[in-house]
């Protein structure tokens, strides 16, 4: 496994465990400088991952008797049209409570819940949004009275002797990101990112993400919420439950067959955490470098058995563009929700949905573009538009 990790020049961490034995990589720098070697000690941006200790944390809260999953976010939100919007709607995407992450990164989620229209009423669709997540974590801090930080480290970190999970990473254990310029062909620090520096730099939500850890302390996390350690073996059952809403989503966790977990990533690193509930194998990869995501997925394929080998690269090459690549314009997706966005052109082709964050367009094969950092592609041939590979057809609409 070592060899072929620096084979295809990982830099990160990766714990599996699989029928009572575990093994540990690490690899590459903690920062762009290569001053500290990633060890069992580098504490990673779990990005989205921190979404399944958001969702612990509010069922801790409701086992209490402190807090209620019909509860209506009135509660404790001034909001003229999202009254109707539940806790339990947060949890599981159905709010229809817009993207707080867009190119205006001075707005609030108050703020936003007090201007914004709804995209759809609550339940009526399954909308990823990570606006849901950070009205949690206020949530959280309101009803217990600490702040998201106290509460971590009181009712999830010290229990199991978590030591570097924590908001406020150490200077010397923190993965720091880097995200890959494709014009230069080489990793930067993300403030010197044009397309990101702004968000990077501005940005100081939790609850939706935010939460360092170690790949140990991870796998210890999941393990222990599987095990009924955080709360009831019954409310564990029913959080993994999913709804009418999402067959692959429930409570904060992505329920993916036999497998819960989540994914996550934010400007320069991703992460993933699996647990199978049959076998009890764990699975957690954490990267401090933007890499093209089928990549990431390739890798954890190949711990977990699905396939045989590494085959996609760690970063694409972006084709240069033509005078045959026009595909500026205003489209919706037909999927009954009618998702809108714009693809422009500036040096390169960027995509941008309503109240979403512009993002660069790379041409990689004859039109067939990907959405930096995701694994969402446009086939411009046949006007689809490919999430995780589920195909959306798109219209232009003037």
């Amino acid at each position: 496994m070592g060899y072929l990790l620096k084979k295809i020049e990982f830099n990160g961490a990766i714990y599996h465990e699989k029928n009572g034995q575990i093994n540990q990589h690490y690899h590459g720098y903690q920062e762009l400088e290569k001053k500290h070697f990633i060890n069992e000690y580098t504490q990673f941006n779990l990005a989205s991952l921190s979404k399944m200790v958001t969702a612990v944390m509010t069922f801790q809260l409701i086992e209490k008797g402190k807090l209620r999953l019909e509860e209506k976010i009135t509660s404790w939100f001034n909001t003229l049209h999202f009254t109707e919007v539940t806790v339990a709607n947060l949890l599981t995407h159905t709010s229809g409570i817009p993207e707080y992450i867009t190119e205006d990164v001075s707005i609030s989620v108050e703020r936003l819940i007090e201007e914004a229209l709804p995209e759809f009423a609550p339940n009526k669709y399954w909308s990823y949004s990570n606006t849901n997540f950070v009205l949690l974590a206020k949530i959280i801090e309101k009803v217990s009275g600490l702040s998201y930080e106290t509460y971590l480290q009181q009712y999830i970190a010290a229990p199991l002797s978590l030591i570097h999970m924590t908001t406020q990473p150490a200077k010397q254990f923190e993965a720091q990101g880097q995200t890959y310029d494709y014009e230069e062909q080489q990793y930067k620090k993300p403030v010197d990112d044009p397309y990101v520096r702004k968000i990077a730099t501005s940005n100081d939500a939790y609850g939706d993400g935010g939460i360092y850890a170690t790949v140990v302390e991870v796998a210890t996390f999941l393990k222990a919420f599987w095990q009924g350690e955080y709360i009831s073996k019954e409310s564990v059952q029913f959080m993994i439950t999913s709804t009418d809403a999402a067959e692959n989503y429930s409570y904060g966790f992505i329920v993916q067959n036999e497998w819960i977990g989540h994914t996550g990533g934010w400007i320069g690193c991703s992460a993933q955490a699996f647990l199978n509930i049959f076998t009890e194998e764990v699975i957690v990869l954490a990267t401090n470098q933007e890499v093209f995501p089928q990549y990431e997925q390739e890798i954890i394929d190949y711990f977990i058995g699905i396939q045989y080998a590494v085959e996609a690269p760690k970063y694409i090459m972006p084709l240069p563009l033509t005078n045959k690549d026009e595909i500026t314009g205003r489209y919706e997706l037909t999927d009954g929700f009618g998702a809108r966005f714009t693809i422009e052109k500036d040096k390169q082709f960027m995509i941008l949905f309503e109240q979403q964050l512009s993002v660069p367009l790379f041409k990689i094969d004859e039109s067939f573009y990907w959405v930096r950092n995701t694994m969402s592609y446009v086939d411009a041939a046949n006007q689809l538009f490919i999430d995780e590979g589920v195909e959306v057809p798109y219209k232009k609409i003037d």
